[in-house]
């Protein structure tokens, strides 16, 4: 037997050992992916939204599978938004709206119904029907709202209505969370049912956690709030986020104006009483808290903005309403001038005395007044 033969036969037993040595474990991958695929069934896998809307390629809305005419919500957003849908072709006669903004657009949806009933009446001169299309993305600040904007100018909108500021630096830990440099392997792995399911799970244990930990704070005497965030952000990183921000929304006000698309802008009431600030300035805050307490309502207002206005935060600040309110003066556009409007329905005039659910979203009654703002500045512009 030759040389050459010799090493044919050592290198075909070494490939075939590793083979057999492979099987079992390709088998019992094989039948837990089975087993996962079955389980879908009776519990369906997480809504991910892989790239958390960082990655602009994903679409909001896509051509429904049995209608290709008519545009619903990407599966793959459901996670963060509202099932929608609408036709691709606009009726003649209908007056079409976009709604943009974070989570307090998306938990419009009860208002809008409302909101569109009252617009075709005032509007019933131009328009047959009114149809708002929430775009509330959940924890969405303006880096990603921009990428909103630019997607539905494409869908022959009447109108863009704007309302964000809340979500500035928690957008930041979102875009860390992302991880768009592994993104298309996760896109390779979500298709698989097992590591499905190993997310889901890997996803509850942390969901708990935070719950966890949400509940710890709220029971404690003094909340410990150094557990809040992963980061704190710095004056430097405080200044370049708020540039930032003026940025996108400048951004998303000139894709309109190019597209020759009204837009109403809106400003961002934030709860003064009880804000979910982090770190240094949330024991700071604490002095604020006792003054509200003792009724000392205008010495401890300024305070208070000074202190958020200086913070990374959970909620808006003066100035974040300050970026809003000039953009909308340096572009001639209506402003919605929600917080105002908040201000003066408040018993003591402090945002969060009665018209809010937590630190940023208002409830009902405040939704209300935040919709009739909205409203007073869309009629005046249309007619």
């Amino acid at each position: 037997m030759t040389e050459e033969h010799v090493t044919h036969r050592k290198t075909f037993g070494w490939k075939k050992t590793l083979v057999y040595s492979l099987l079992p474990t390709l088998v019992l991958l094989g039948l837990l992916e089975a087993a996962a695929r079955v389980a879908e069934a009776w519990v369906p896998p997480r809504q991910i939204d892989l790239g958390q809307g960082f990655d602009a390629h994903v679409r909001l809305f896509i051509a429904s599978p049995g209608n290709p005419e008519l545009l619903i919500t990407n599966p793959e957003r459901e996670a963060c938004f509202r099932k929608q849908q609408f036709p691709l072709k606009k009726p003649a006669r209908a007056m079409r709206i976009f709604a943009l903004g974070e989570s307090s657009v998306n938990y419009l949806d009860y208002e809008f119904p409302l909101l569109e009933k009252r617009l075709q009446q005032q509007l019933a001169a131009k328009f047959d029907a009114v149809t708002i299309v929430n775009c509330g993305g959940l924890s969405y600040g303006s880096q990603r709202i921009m990428a909103v904007a630019a997607e539905v100018l494409q869908y022959d909108p009447d109108l863009l209505i704007l309302y964000c500021g809340h979500n500035e630096f928690e957008e930041l830990e979102q875009l860390a969370i992302a991880n768009l440099k592994t993104l298309p392997l996760q896109r390779v792995l979500s298709k698989s049912a097992l590591c499905r399911f190993l997310r889901d799970r890997v996803a509850s244990f942390k969901i708990g956690q935070l719950q966890e930990e949400h509940n710890q704070r709220l029971l404690a005497a003094q909340p410990d709030s150094k557990k809040a965030w992963g980061h704190t952000f710095s004056r430097e990183e405080i200044a370049t986020r708020m540039a930032a921000f003026r940025n996108n929304i400048a951004l998303i006000i000139q894709m309109c104006k190019d597209r020759r698309v009204p837009i109403v802008i809106g400003s961002i009431p934030s709860n003064l009483i009880k804000p979910y600030l982090v770190g240094e300035p949330a024991v700071k805050y604490q002095q604020i808290q006792d003054m509200f307490a003792r009724g000392e309502y205008d010495k401890a207002v300024p305070l208070a903005r000074e202190i958020l206005k200086n913070a990374g935060r959970h909620q808006s600040s003066d100035e974040e309403n300050a970026i809003l309110r000039s953009l909308a003066s340096g572009y001639g556009i209506p402003l919605a001038d929600v917080e105002g409007a908040i201000i003066a329905a408040e018993p003591h005039h402090v945002p969060g005395e009665t018209l809010f659910n937590d630190h940023c979203h208002l409830n009902p009654k405040g939704n209300s007044i935040l919709s009739a703002t909205y409203e007073k500045e869309i009629v005046n512009l249309f007619r």
